[in-house]
């Protein structure tokens, strides 16, 4: 299973937990990884600043696009005036854009709500005359602000900023993995940015872009304020602002350049992850072919649907981070293929391993019934902002999604670790990519982690370069179990092909065997002629018959029929004819008494029947379930009689008839009366005796131009002329 699926498991109950605790309608909703934020420290206490010199950015020369990466003031506060060029941002502290900055006052809180001399500061003052006063909603939510003055020169020109992110991203599912969204404010006015859903830049995750300044070219002086959520600690905390974003100043085709270089680099980061969905699509028509042609091996089927339920997520990973789907379809979409890949992998396990014990089969049928409920997560998620009666649905069906997911969990791996400790060498290759995925995601929360501590970025020591394409790995977890699978696949494939030679040739060798115990050419029977056709419906057939002359110029015929087909029944046929050939007995009954010996306990049945033709034309006949013959186109009433092999101790009753000199007796099995059409019609009795005076060899071509589905022998007996047999 992909580390998806743990993931976004983690995704689901922190998302029930946390997402709906934020403020109600905030200007901008922060992004997914905001609320899904797994790590968090205690907030430093808070210090105030001291009163400090303006500081001005000069970009008077500016030639080309220059990194805004010092002289930021950064304050907390819910005043909106912060955005104004004219704010007194003289006592907020200063911090230069490393990758985590150290805690600043709040200006809200009571232990920062006085300046430096302990005097009620002007711009609270004006935040409780604003239209939004204390106690609003609006004034109790405070933002983290980050402001620079920056000197222009004359003439300047048309001017942009470039909000660019990190391209590489470590996360298995990147919901927003930098952090809550910003807004830009230059000379107090807001800035809109370019790009995709420029209007809402908030509902999609973050991507690099380019902001239009709109400063007139006589200007020589600009305030830039940079405005986020305001989180105290966490993967998103304002003080890893800087972190995750490199600004920088310049003209709009300059900047235009970088960002193409961007998109091209954050394209190349995703290559491998489109790569495997297309792997997983062609493994999935794979594992469909092999379903069909290899007719109950369910496991190819619910291994198939696994892999293309989880196809799709590079895709739509693909679209969300390039800010194409809204982040709450797409953390639905994905959150929903990945719980129903879970169920289809935990159903391929069960088809793919034998699970003894009664108590793993009432866990396997708790987890098999309950399942539906995880259909509606993605739907809950969707339609979250529809009420409370739906964020309450959406917290209960996210626990129980949780709970479920940690069934899944131990059903997994305990499940492969004892059939690999049973030396189940493809139970052990499908560990290996779980383990590899299980490492794929700490690996990205450890380095976050040290990021968050340690005050610097780390970078993961498990990226490999393919030249510009970095290769994650998580990303190298989703190829080695495709690897696994293929390699499982390709040992069972050499492992049937070596059964299906085994069996060919264990075939070939019965037909050797059957074809020297059955008669191929015609036998020397004195006053009788003897015709006889075998066909085989496989390569061995469960007919047989034994045709024997005596020296007083007598008959023995014997014709049967072995249930089943196959190996199995062309031993039975073996055993038989050895019988057969070792008795001098001539007494029909006795015979198929003797044959009943032979057979009882084989777990099978045969249907059977003996005649002795006596030189004189007597013929005496025993049954033994087999279908009656036909004299001379009327059939012969027959007692009925047990098949072989059926009961240890049976007796069965003679028949005796007399045949005079051009009378002739019909034997056959019954693949001649049940050969079927393909609309389902029978051959039937009624054409058996229609064509029962016809050549034993007219009869066999008959029933299987009408359509043979089981074996079919024909023998049939003449009594000859006295002078002819002389």
């Amino acid at each position: 299973m992909r580390r998806f699926v743990f993931s976004v498991a983690f995704a689901i109950l922190c998302l029930a937990t946390q997402g709906f605790a934020q403020p109600a309608h905030p200007p901008h909703p922060p992004s997914l990884a905001a609320l899904l934020s797994p790590r968090a420290h205690s907030r430093p206490v808070s210090v105030t600043a001291a009163q400090t010199p303006a500081i001005l950015l000069d970009a008077s020369n500016l030639g080309s696009p220059v990194t805004l990466d010092k002289g930021w003031r950064v304050g907390i506060t819910a005043n909106t005036a912060a955005a104004q060029p004219e704010f007194d941002d003289s006592t907020w502290a200063v911090r230069d854009a490393t990758d985590v900055i150290a805690d600043v006052p709040d200006e809200d809180h009571p232990d920062g709500a006085s300046g430096a001399e302990g005097k009620p500061r002007p711009d609270r003052e004006s935040s409780q005359d604003s239209d939004h006063p204390r106690g609003s909603p609006e004034h109790h939510r405070p933002f983290a602000w980050f402001r620079l003055h920056i000197k222009l020169g004359a003439n300047h020109g048309p001017l942009a900023l470039l909000v660019e992110l990190p391209v590489t991203q470590n996360a298995s599912i990147t919901l927003g993995s930098s952090g809550p969204g910003l807004d830009v404010f230059a000379n107090g006015k807001e800035i809109l940015p370019e790009g995709p859903h420029a209007d809402s830049p908030g509902h999609y995750q973050q991507i690099s872009r380019i902001y239009n300044l709109n400063v007139p070219a006589g200007q020589t002086d600009a305030v830039l304020v940079l405005r986020t959520i305001y989180f105290p600690f966490g993967y998103a905390a304002y003080t890893s602002f800087f972190s995750n974003k490199k600004i920088q100043l310049g003209h709009r085709e300059d900047l235009g350049h970088r960002l193409e270089l961007w998109n091209t680099h954050a394209l190349f980061e995703r290559l491998p992850r489109v790569v495997n969905s297309i792997l997983l699509v062609v493994l999935a028509l794979f594992l469909f072919a092999l379903y069909f042609t290899q007719k109950g091996h369910h496991e190819y089927l619910w291994l198939a649907l696994h892999e293309l339920a989880l196809a799709p997520l590079g895709f739509v990973e693909l679209a969300g981070s390039s800010a194409r789907l809204d982040t709450l379809w797409y953390a639905a979409i994905m959150i929903q293929l990945v719980l129903i890949a879970a169920y289809l992998y935990f159903e391929f396990l069960i088809a793919f391993l034998l699970l003894p014990g009664r108590w793993w089969r009432r866990f396997i049928v708790t987890l098999r019934y309950t399942s539906p409920v995880l259909l509606g997560l993605g739907p809950l998620l969707v339609l979250v902002a529809n009420g409370s009666g739906v964020a309450i649905a959406l917290v209960a069906v996210a626990v129980f999604s949780a709970i479920w997911f940690l069934g899944w969990v131990v059903f997994v791996f305990l499940t492969l670790i004892l059939a690999t400790l049973r030396r189940n060498f493809e139970a052990g290759l499908l560990l290996i990519p779980l383990i590899l995925d299980f490492i794929g995601i700490a690996e990205p929360v450890l380095t976050g982690g040290m990021k968050e501590f340690g005050m610097r970025n780390y970078h993961s020591p498990l990226t490999l370069l393919a030249g510009p394409v970095p290769i994650h790995f998580a990303s190298i977890a989703d190829f080695v179990g495709i690897l696994a699978i293929v390699i499982i696949i390709l040992v069972r494939f050499l492992r049937v092909q070596h059964d299906q030679e085994r069996v060919a040739s264990e075939l070939a060798a019965a037909r050797s065997v059957q074809e020297l115990m059955i008669p191929q050419e015609k036998i020397h029977t004195p006053g009788f002629e003897v015709e006889s056709v075998y066909s085989p419906a496989n390569e061995v057939g469960g007919d047989f018959f034994h045709v024997e002359s005596s020296a007083d110029g007598g008959l023995l015929v014997i014709i049967g029929d072995v249930a089943g087909k196959g190996l199995k029944a062309a031993m039975n046929v073996s055993m038989m004819m050895g019988g057969l050939r070792r008795t001098t007995e001539r007494s029909p009954a006795k015979i198929l008494q003797s044959l009943n010996r032979i057979l009882t306990g084989n777990e099978s049945f045969t249907t059977c029947q003996a005649a002795w033709f006596g030189p004189s034309g007597e013929v005496v006949l025993a049954n033994a379930g087999h279908l009656p013959p036909y004299l001379n186109s009327q059939e012969v009433n027959l007692p009925g009689g047990l098949p072989l092999g059926v009961l240890e101790d049976v007796s069965y009753d003679e028949v005796r008839l007399y045949l005079h000199p051009g009378d002739r007796l019909l034997f056959m099995s019954d693949g001649v009366v049940e050969a079927r059409q393909p609309s389902g019609e029978l051959f039937g009795f009624d054409r058996v005796h229609n064509l029962s005076g016809q050549s034993a060899f007219y009869i066999a071509d008959a029933a299987k131009a009408f359509g043979q589905e089981d074996d079919i022998t024909v023998l049939t007996v003449r009594r000859l002329e006295k002078a002819m047999a002389a």
